[in-house]
């Protein structure tokens, strides 16, 4: 049950955090049928660029807020950063190592939002979260302990993708935090999206993809349910969430979106689950409860 303003904005980013999780599941199963990291990044902007410009347009058909120059600059950059660039080097690094190690590599980036969150907002970091995020990510270390053991070719460039990737997310969410209080989120997240939508389209076009248009139905859907449940419900989630609660709270709260991995790969792509998955588990949820 939602009794404040506080739980309802850690169920948002729950909520957005599982479905983001969800990903990595699903981009594994269209790379084993031949679509490629690019491909499929171009395809999932190109299906939720009308959304966007639809609830942009309406946001600002219903809402006439000025939106300062400097402000629309720096949130398109984050959009940039994080959906473009951080996307990008996610997917290439998936095709390394296992969905539910990139899950715990790119979930890193709570202590690093929380860091900058501290250096940029002089957001006060409380004993409690502290001991959350030390919980919670003594859990991340041991799913990533025993994920890592069973090796792979390439595993540390992979990992060194994703890690890079994790410090970008980092960064958009402390760019959340300050510019949807400043905007609204749903505005910050259209804004942010569309500056991702457009410099990818950019990428694809001085790089080149195969032919967008002679993709197989499994691949289009797959790349569908991406679009719209991986990445446009959980932006608007999070970033409602992120407004709520602030950058650190919100990092320490989607610890959880590795659980969610691990038990989908572990279902869905038979990828190894022991022990020790099961006590960084116990501690997640333990950190969990140290939040209110």
């Amino acid at each position: 049950m939602i009794h404040t303003p506080q739980h309802k904005g850690i169920l948002f980013v729950v909520l957005g955090t599982i479905l983001f999780s969800s990903k990595a599941v699903i981009v594994k199963i269209l790379f084993s049928i031949g679509l490629g990291p690019l491909e499929l990044q171009a395809l999932r902007m190109l299906m939720i660029l009308p959304f966007y410009l639809a609830v942009l347009g309406w946001i600002w058909y219903k809402e006439n807020l000025s939106v300062t120059l400097k402000d629309t600059v720096w949130t398109v950059l984050a959009g940039i950063a994080c959906y473009h660039v951080a996307s990008f080097l996610d997917l290439q690094g998936l095709l390394y190592i296992s969905a539910g190690l990139e899950r715990m590599i790119l979930f890193c980036y709570p202590a690093i939002s929380m860091l900058m969150a501290w250096l940029l907002l002089r957001e006060p970091v409380t004993k409690r979260m502290w001991i959350s995020l030390i919980l919670a990510y003594s859990g991340v270390v041991l799913f990533f302990y025993g994920d890592a053991s069973f090796g792979g070719e390439n595993l540390l460039f992979g990992s060194l993708l994703i890690f890079i990737a994790s410090i970008l997310t980092a960064w958009f969410m402390v760019a959340n935090q300050i510019y949807s209080r400043r905007m609204g989120s749903q505005r910050f997240t259209c804004i942010a999206m569309l500056g991702a939508v457009f410099s990818l389209l950019l990428h694809v076009t001085i790089q080149g993809t195969e032919d967008l248009t002679a993709l197989t139905l499994p691949m289009y859907s797959g790349a569908l349910v991406i679009a719209v449940f991986c990445t446009l419900i959980p932006t608007f989630l999070v970033s409602a969430g992120v407004k709520i609660v602030g950058a650190s709270k919100a990092g320490i709260v989607g610890a959880i979106g590795p659980l969610g991995t691990i038990i989908l790969s572990n279902y869905l792509l038979d990828e190894p689950l022991s022990p020790i998955h099961f006590v960084g588990l116990g501690l997640v949820i333990l950190g969990m409860r140290f939040l209110k």
